[in-house]
């Protein structure tokens, strides 16, 4: 009797936690779109000039260049990893960008750009795979490494771009009444979903997050798909740098500062776990679009901006505490079978 109780115990005690568990599950795939309406009903009675058509397309803009940034860390977190760099690489590869444009076109530039964002993305998944540094440590280094050869290279100074109407297009530009950084957004997290959900290189990526251990054992090369994620996500970082380029027009090597704080925690609000094995591209979307909601309304209401910086936080750690709960909850269900 003592063990049949239990035993009865011990399954409802499961049940329970495995409703727990789902109801994280649901929040991650809702909760974010929930409260993203939430906040636009508050803020339609606090701020109706909110709604102006210019604000709205400023509001896309922002939240697709942060989210194209925010795909490339949903990878390296995917993967177990992260990436510290990204806001540096974005500033170098601004800069990058407003140079070569004076020496070439603008496909040639983009081109070129791109490049240098993947191999600083190599050399970090080549610093991570081959000599076995931790990711936090490599890439809080690339970070100030970057960093100074933005400065550097910019002479602390800042770049203009001028006599380049078709650049700027990439930010003003329309296509279907759609604007030009949404649609690259959209383009970039349809390429990377279907490579994450739908080839065999996704399910590798994945799967080394998950559990490296057993990866190593069925044959996976775990350095070659270390490498290509970080390479991606460098490329990530550069691409929102030649969006970024096209938006302000004038670069200098102070750009991007905390992008990195702010990419993961798009990526971790949007459903994607710190201890890998999955990573949710479409919730990164849409926690960019929430986190530059907050940050426009704030703008409107004429809040300090330092108080952006709290919010991101606070919805950091938010995102952790859910991703660490169930986690927990997970563990649970283990021990008790």
């Amino acid at each position: 009797m003592k063990r049949t109780s239990r035993s009865l115990g011990q399954t409802t005690g499961v049940k329970h936690i495995s409703k727990g568990i789902r109801f994280l599950q649901l929040f991650e795939n809702l909760g974010v779109p929930m409260l993203l309406v939430i906040i636009l009903i508050i803020i339609a009675f606090i701020a109706p000039r909110f709604f102006i058509r210019t604000n709205l397309t400023n509001l896309l803009i922002n939240s697709s260049i942060l989210a194209v940034t925010g795909y490339g860390m949903t990878l390296a977190l995917a993967r177990e990893g992260l990436d510290l760099s990204v806001g540096s690489v974005q500033a170098f590869t601004a800069c990058i960008s407003a140079s070569l444009l004076g020496v070439t076109n603008i496909p040639l530039t983009i081109i070129g750009t791109l490049l240098v964002g993947l191999l600083i993305g190599i050399i970090n998944g080549l610093l991570i795979s081959k000599l076995r540094v931790p990711p936090f440590v490599t890439t809080l280094g690339m970070m100030s490494i970057v960093r100074g050869a933005a400065l550097l290279y910019t002479k602390g100074e800042s770049v203009l771009i001028t006599g380049h109407e078709n650049y700027a297009r990439l930010n003003s530009g329309r296509i279907l009444g759609v604007p030009v950084p949404l649609i690259i957004a959209l383009g970039t997290l349809a390429i990377l979903y279907v490579m994450l959900r739908h080839t065999p290189f996704g399910r590798h990526i994945c799967a080394v997050g998950g559990n490296e251990s057993a990866a190593v054992a069925t044959g996976l090369r775990i350095d070659r798909i270390t490498i290509a994620v970080y390479g991606i996500v460098g490329m990530t970082a550069a691409l929102s740098g030649v969006m970024l380029s096209a938006q302000l027009m004038i670069v200098d090597g102070t750009l991007g500062v905390g992008l990195e704080l702010k990419a993961i925690a798009i990526a971790v609000l949007g459903g994607t776990s710190l201890s890998g094995g999955s990573g949710n591209l479409p919730g990164t979307l849409i926690s960019a679009l929430l986190l530059s909601t907050i940050g426009s309304a704030l703008n409107i209401l004429k809040v300090p901006a330092y108080y952006q910086y709290l919010t991101t936080g606070l919805l950091l750690i938010f995102a952790l505490g859910l991703d660490t709960l169930r986690r927990i909850l997970v563990n649970k269900i283990a021990l008790r079978r």
